[in-house]
Formats: C-alpha cells, sequence, structure tokens
C-alpha cells in the first residue's frame, strides 16, 4: 500500500495528546464504576494506516480514577502474525510515551524513526504509554482532576501495565519471541520487568537506564535522593508538575529567539536562551532526575560555545514540544533513588534468574559509566553486551542525526541472535 495513503504523522498525533486525554477521561468518568477496577480493561482502540504499516492503539483503564488510563501500541505489516519475525516491546523514558520512538527525522520519511525502522523489517513492534501521559498541563493544580492516585503511580504500577501488554502480546502471539527495553525509564523498566517477569521474555535492552550499582559514590549519591523522595510521598506530593515544564520553557525559548536573553528567573538575566539551553543539556546538575549519577548530562556540549557535539537541536526540539509529559508521579521517581541508593531490591533482587540475552546501551558521561553493575547483575543470562559511547551524555544517542549507526542497528544485530 502508498505511502501517500497515511496523512497521519507522529507529530500529528502527539499535538492533540492532551486534549485527547481530556475528552477521554471525561467519557470514562461516566463509563467506569467508582468501584475498584479487579482488573485493568481495554475501552476504546484505534486502527490507522502508516504507509504499509498498520498503527494499532488501545486505552486501558487501569482503575477508578478518569486519569487511571495507559495506552498500548502495535505497529506492524499488516500480514499474518505468524509471518513477522517476532515482537519488541518499547518501553517509554519518564519525559515521554511511545512517541518517543514514533518521532521520524527531519525529513519525514516513513521508515526513519525506531519503531517503523523495526516494523518496516518484520518485527512486530508494540509500545507502552503511561498513565503520567497526556494529563493537560495545569489540570492538576486546577483540580480538573484527582490527581492524588498519582501517589499509587510507582514504579511498581508501571511493571503491572506492562505485564499486561504482555498478556496482550500473548493472545496474538501464543508461545512467540518477545523482548523488552528502551531509553533511560524505558531501561529501568526494562530491568524491572526481567526481574519480576523475566521467564516471559528473550531478552531486555535497558538502554541508558540502571537499577543497580555497587559504586559507593552512586549509592551515597542516591541515599539522598531516596529519602527526600520518600519523605515527598509520605507528606502526600503526588506529582512534579515544575521540571518538565521548565525544561519545556527553555526549549521553546532557545528555539524561538536563541539570541534572546533568557526571561527565566532561574537563571542570570545575561545568559541568552541559547546558553541556558546548552548549559542545562550538558553541565551535571544535583538532582534525582538531572544527576541520579556523578557526572551526568544529558547531552555533550560546550556551554562557552553555546553549541551541542552530537545532538541536533532541531530534533531535540520536535521531542520536547511536542511530545514531553506534563507531570511526573513522584513514588516513580523514588523507586528509582531508593534502587540506586542500595536501599530498595525489590526490583532487581531475582535478576540472577533471569535466562535471557542482555543488551545495554550507554554513555560514558551519563549511567553508561556506571552500568557494568547492572550488567554484572544478569548472572544467569544467556549472553551480556555492553555498547558504550564514552563521550556520549544520556540521550546523545537518540537526538544524533546517526541515531541508526547507535541505536536502530545494534539492536537489530542483537535481535538476529536473539530470535
Amino acid at each position: 500500500m502508498s505511502c501517500a495513503l497515511s496523512r497521519e504523522t507522529p507529530s500529528s498525533r502527539l499535538s492533540d495528546r492532551g486534549l485527547t486525554r481530556s475528552i477521554i477521561a471525561a467519557l470514562l468518568f461516566v463509563a467506569v464504576s467508582t468501584a475498584a477496577l479487579a482488573q485493568p480493561v481495554i475501552v476504546a482502540s484505534t486502527t490507522s494506516q502508516v504507509g504499509p504499516l498498520e498503527r494499532s492503539e488501545w486505552i486501558v483503564q487501569a482503575g477508578p480514577n478518569p486519569i487511571d488510563t495507559f495506552r498500548m501500541t502495535r505497529l506492524a505489516r499488516n500480514v499474518a502474525p505468524a509471518n513477522l519475525k517476532g515482537s519488541i516491546l518499547l518501553l517509554p523514558s519518564l519525559g515521554t510515551t511511545f512517541a518517543l520512538y514514533e518521532q521520524r527525522d527531519a525529513n519525514g520519511a516513513l521508515g526513519t524513526s525506531i519503531a517503523e525502522f523495526f516494523a518496516i523489517r518484520g518485527y512486530d513492534v508494540y509500545g507502552y504509554s503511561p498513565r503520567f501521559e497526556g494529563v493537560p498541563a495545569g489540570s492538576c493544580e486546577l483540580g480538573l482532576f484527582d490527581c492524588s492516585v498519582m501517589l499509587s503511580w510507582d514504579l511498581q504500577s508501571m511493571v503491572d501495565d506492562v505485564s499486561f501488554v504482555r498478556d496482550h502480546i500473548e493472545s496474538i502471539h501464543p508461545g512467540g519471541h518477545v523482548v523488552a527495553g528502551g531509553l533511560s525509564l524505558g531501561g529501568i523498566l526494562a530491568v524491572a520487568v526481567a526481574n519480576d517477569d523475566g521467564a516471559r521474555y528473550d531478552g531486555v535492552f535497558p538502554w541508558e537506564g540502571m537499577m543497580l550499582s555497587l559504586d559507593p559514590a552512586v549509592q551515597n549519591l542516591n541515599v539522598g535522593y531516596c529519602n527526600q523522595g520518600q519523605a515527598i510521598v509520605g507528606a502526600g506530593i503526588a506529582y512534579d508538575a515544575v521540571g518538565n515544564g521548565v525544561f519545556k520553557s527553555i526549549v521553546q525559548y532557545s528555539a524561538g529567539s536563541p539570541d534572546g536573553l533568557t526571561p527565566i528567573a532561574l537563571f542570570p538575566p545575561f545568559l541568552t536562551n541559547q546558553q541556558v539551553l546548552v548549559s542545562t543539556l550538558s553541565l551535571p546538575t544535583p538532582g534525582p532526575i538531572s544527576g541520579p549519577v556523578p557526572g551526568y548530562i544529558l547531552t555533550a556540549g560546550d556551554a562557552a560555545t553555546a553549541s551541542l557535539f552530537y545532538a541536533s537541536e532541531q530534533r531535540l526540539q520536535e521531542n520536547v514540544l511536542t511530545g514531553f509529559n506534563n507531570y511526573t508521579p513522584t513514588p516513580v521517581t523514588r523507586d528509582i533513588s531508593c534502587a540506586l541508593a542500595g536501599i530498595d531490591t525489590t526490583h532487581t533482587h531475582n535478576l540472577a534468574a533471569f535466562a535471557g540475552s542482555v543488551l545495554m546501551i550507554g554513555g560514558g558521561q551519563a549511567f553508561g559509566a556506571y552500568m557494568q553493575d547492572q550488567l554484572d547483575a544478569f548472572s544467569g543470562a544467556s549472553d551480556r553486551e555492553l555498547l558504550l559511547e564514552p563521550d556520549f551524555g544520556h540521550v546523545d544517542h537518540f537526538f544524533s542525526p546517526q541515531h541508526r549507526r547507535f541505536v536502530e542497528r545494534p539492536i537489530l544485530r542483537w535481535l538476529r541472535q536473539v530470535f
């Protein structure tokens, strides 16, 4: 089927996420009983054609609260499931959702997104977008939704959601081969899934994400973050609405007026919007999200010249301005910090039992410098490999114009071995 038949693009889907979430939440408020749901339930679905690929999306109600929903997506050639090579479950980063893996190159060509790259090559691609996806900015603060439910949106709730998606894959491919992985939180979640449900996966690929380190510097740093997170959650603070909002403003000002002076009060007023952007991305910043390990940066760059070394600013701007989440549930960041501190082993204690293949991808100026301990924890794996780009920050692999060299092709090589 010709590519011209599809008018839908990843960007057009992303721009409508907040409005769609509001409408769906209103409908679900009527449709779903206020009594607790025993099991997640699919409440809506859509199917569209994307060139030779069929894209299906399901909305899953996971609880009685109208916003207690997540999405699962499937992108594959429209052929019998038995004719596909195996299933890839892509897990979301903290800032965005499955939309990350649907972002195409600047030319908009079909097949240039990560999800399309694998789907066109005959793999059955699935995605999970978490419950905090698409909650409209300001809606929690205005009381439009009861966002206290986010206190229950911890890492285990995400593992449970992924298990539902895995069940759905099983219904399409009984006994089929499945791998799971993703960037940042997606890599962290891949570790947690392998720990919790590893027998149902042939392999995992944590990409710039980890939950375990024996390094005293990493553990000591995260003890403070863990204690802070426990105090925040204990005080009933369910979400952070500031961090992502500030970052989106930084990117927006840089995109619109790179040489203009920053209006953001958090930064010295003599800095330009471009200098603020590069400084934010390329200088270590303390915090459970911005600095979970020593020396952690998002992208490599030079703050003095306000330039990035590897990342495409256009690619970054598109991602942040069209697909970034507005809220971060505080229990999720608490769980990650407490795991990295060595305090909470809920999602790491069973990793030695994982018998599948493990491919880890890391940047030397982010998690990658400390990922060996996490890889070693998979002591029962059939094979283990760490691909390290020493000069990369946390998201340089993705935002590089050469992302196929650093992401898709290494994963494709690994998939051919696993499947």
